[in-house]
């Protein structure tokens, strides 16, 4: 049963209907759940790690530094004046 019956049942007004039928949706909700937990406990189990496409690459911001690298030797960064009067 999905949510969609789930609120036609209760417009109608059955309430015992009602709660059959969310008991019913829960549960398969929380089983699904369940399953998808049992499947991520026993790959961090066996040691399986996931890819991750992300970069790990610095990235150079804006102003020219970058992520968390530091460099003692960089020169401060100067200030460009304008006069917009």
């Amino acid at each position: 049963m999905n949510t969609v019956e789930l609120v036609n049942l209760a417009l109608a007004g059955d309430k015992e209907a009602v709660a059959a039928a969310f008991q019913q949706t829960m549960a398969a909700k929380v089983t699904d759940a369940l399953e998808i937990k049992k499947v991520e406990i026993a790959s961090n189990l066996l040691g399986t790690e996931e890819t991750s496409d992300e970069t790990t690459e610095p990235t150079i911001e804006v102003d020219g530094s970058s992520d968390g690298a530091t460099d003692t030797n960089a020169e401060p960064a100067t200030e460009v004046a304008t006069n917009a009067e």
